[in-house]
């Protein structure tokens, strides 16, 4: 007995109800005037005519409509359309979904602003022609990964998709433009409702024998569903209505599932069901036809090898003749030795090519098996997105041929690395991991990604280290000291690892003496002790110090020297007009030449050198200059002074009575 399964999302979406409502109440209320759809409101035979009895004519331009009213399509128009209909004195109904108008606002914002827009969509769907007339610049619009590869513009990108893309290929374009601009915005403007549906017709078409696709025939997202479902299901059925639905097609299937586009009325899908549960008491008369039907060509069948030669494998096919493989259909290479790969009594699978070779053998193929069974485990890991193992086997334009076991795929060159590789040739023969990111049987396309590895393991670090931030941010307070290594030295400071962020040292902040250079005290690798001083926790900047552990030199010296206090120091510099003289370790003080001795001082080089310890007195202190006076020389009595010995005007031997007096005064005095 046959199963039916409808989709539970099957049907009008909310856009395209709402336009026919719209469409309808309009016309009910504009029934004296002429008015006109630009364009099918939607994509559904049945629901246009329905308009077209209640007076909406169908125009395929502006140029048709000269008075009345127009119908602004479910899938949106240009603003230049708006433009020459209010210019004609047109009366509106806006019947565009509002997901496709949240669209236009998008690209028109950001457009305004200088980005360069990426339309994702179909190039020749109404929807996509639409949303480029409120672009200032004509988008560059794509519909595959390939064409998105080949991009190629200046400046800041915005990324949107027509509202009935497919989500996965969506996301798949979107890799390969992240690659291209990392700081891309990308919208995912896939209506919710489109991606339901499609969700639900993959998942359906796992399940079923035969899938029916109930829609337009010119409707995208109909045509989408039935691409969806072909992936999983061999046998899909396009119907319109149920007058072009052919029941035959569905003979042998035991499982039908039934989904339907968002343009298709609930109507339409009751009648197709209505049809095919008709037609299910003739099933059983057929089915039991099918243990009669003969082999054909294209039948895959269960062989054993019964001779085997250099040229041939013959095979039994429980036929009443038997069948050959020959050797170029049975391995890839042609230098292999058959007698000694195949065995009699090997089983395999062949397909069949040709029921006569002329002597009465069927002709028959393993390779073909083979590559359709290398295609079904490729889509499966295409599908799984599992990570492969490969071997790059040759350069071509553009890329590399890489060999990843069940067939041979094409890796882009940006499909290689996250920077670009400049020579393809040095990559020959290496091994790569990697993913299938995009796969077309049809058309034998396989497209392989090791970029996509290195992205996901670099987001994979960046979200760990985000998260290791977080935690050093959350665990780090001002005022704590922490015990940590330098990881970078620079010429304006240092910059130390608090487990997960950085701390940084200004160089001003290392010492209380003067540094100049930071690597003149400090190399990475260093540990340190440091205080935080100040936490950026929006920015995740952490500001330290290393000398604010310790106590200022000065507030030291302070607190232990006062003027008249003796001590000692060493001597630090040496000027021309004294000696600097450390007092306490970070502060020094000045010996003026007048201060080295009681004696004249000719230099100071010729009393004192560089290293020298020696005892001072502190003379004075500057608080508000930071200046300490010292002297050597007080340390010590100041010497007597000498008697003046005075010379005589006279001659000792002088009778001058006047003499005599002048010189008693002299010595006296």
């Amino acid at each position: 007995m046959r199963s039916i399964t409808v989709a539970g999302s099957a049907g009008f979406c909310f856009g395209v109800e709402r336009a026919v409502n719209l469409a309808m109440d309009f016309a009910r209320q504009h029934k004296d005037e002429a008015i006109f759809s630009l364009g099918e409101l939607i994509h559904n035979p049945g629901v246009v005519k329905d308009l077209e009895e209640m007076g909406i004519v169908k125009a395929d331009s502006t140029d048709e409509i000269d008075s009345g009213c127009a119908i602004i399509r479910s899938h949106g128009v240009g603003k230049d359309v708006y433009d020459v209909l209010n210019a004609k004195g047109i009366t509106i109904a806006d019947a565009t979904c509002p997901y496709v108008k949240s669209i236009h606002k998008k690209v028109e914002k950001y457009s305004k602003t200088g980005y360069n827009i990426i339309l994702v969509g179909d190039a020749s769907h109404p929807e996509v022609i639409g949303t480029a007339g409120w672009c200032e610049e004509s988008p560059v619009i794509v519909d595959s990964a390939e064409q998105a590869e080949s991009i190629s513009v200046d400046g800041s990108v915005c990324v949107v998709a027509q509202t009935t893309f497919i989500k996965a290929k969506f996301d798949e374009i979107c890799s390969v433009i992240k690659g291209k601009y990392p700081d891309c915005l990308i919208f995912d403007t896939i209506c919710s409702a489109t991606a339901l549906r499609q969700s639900e017709a993959e998942q359906l078409s796992k399940e079923c024998d035969a899938m029916v696709v109930i829609g337009g025939s010119n409707s995208s997202n109909t045509k989408k569903l039935a691409e969806i479902c072909a992936k999983h299901c061999k046998n899909v059925i396009l119907a319109e209505s149920a007058d072009s639905f052919e029941e035959y097609k569905l003979k042998g299937a035991e499982k039908v599932g039934v989904t339907a586009g968002a343009s298709t009325p609930r109507q339409n899908i009751t009648e197709v069901v209505h049809k095919m549960e008709n037609t299910m008491d003739n099933e059983n008369l057929e089915k039991s036809l099918e243990e009669f039907k003969r082999l054909k060509v294209g039948d895959i069948v269960k062989c054993r090898v019964i001779a085997v030669n250099e040229d041939e494998v013959y095979v039994d096919i429980s036929y009443k003749s038997d069948g050959i493989i020959k050797k170029a259909d049975f391995v890839q290479d042609l230098y292999t030795d058959l007698p000694t790969t195949v065995a009699i009594g090997d089983e395999v699978d062949a397909m069949i090519t040709d029921m006569n070779d002329g002597v009465g053998n069927v002709i028959l193929s393993k390779l073909k098996v083979d590559e359709m069974e290398a295609v079904k485990v490729t889509q499966q890991k295409f599908e799984s997105g599992e990570t492969l193992k490969g071997k790059v086997v040759k350069v071509v334009k553009g890329g590399l041929i890489v060999d990843i076991g069940v067939a041979q795929a094409f890796m882009p060159a940006r499909q290689y690395a996250l920077r670009y590789v400049e020579d393809l040739n040095s990559l020959l023969g290496k091994e790569v991991e990697g993913r299938i990111i995009e796969f077309d049987k049809d058309k034998n396309k396989v497209i392989f990604s090791r970029r996509v590895i290195l992205q996901e393991q670099l987001d994979a670090r960046r979200a760990a280290e985000a998260q290791k931030k977080e935690e050093a941010m959350a665990r780090i307070e001002e005022g704590m000291v922490v015990e940590a290594p330098i990881k970078n030295v620079t010429n304006f400071g240092i910059f130390i690892d608090l487990d997960g962020v950085d701390g940084f040292v200004h160089v001003s902040d290392l010492s209380w003496k003067r540094v100049n250079r930071p690597s003149d005290l400090y190399k990475t690798g260093d540990v340190v002790q440091a205080k935080i001083v100040s936490i950026d926790r929006e920015n995740n900047k952490v500001k330290c110090t290393v000398k604010g552990l310790t106590e200022e030199p000065w507030a030291v010296f302070t607190k232990t020297y006062k003027e008249g206090d003796t001590a000692q120091g060493v001597v630090k510099s040496i000027t021309k007009f004294g000696a600097f003289v450390e007092v306490v370790p970070g502060v020094e003080g000045l010996v003026h030449i007048s201060n080295l001795s009681y004696d004249k001082v000719e230099s100071v080089e010729s009393v004192l050198k560089v290293g020298d310890t020696v005892k001072f007195k502190v003379m004075s202190i500057d608080s508000e200059k930071r200046r300490i006076g010292l002297s050597i020389k007080d340390l010590s009595e100041a010497p007597k002074k000498k008697p003046v010995q005075n010379k005589l005007f006279y001659k000792e031997d002088s009778n001058s009575s006047m003499a005599e007096a002048f010189n008693k005064y002299l010595n006296n005095h």
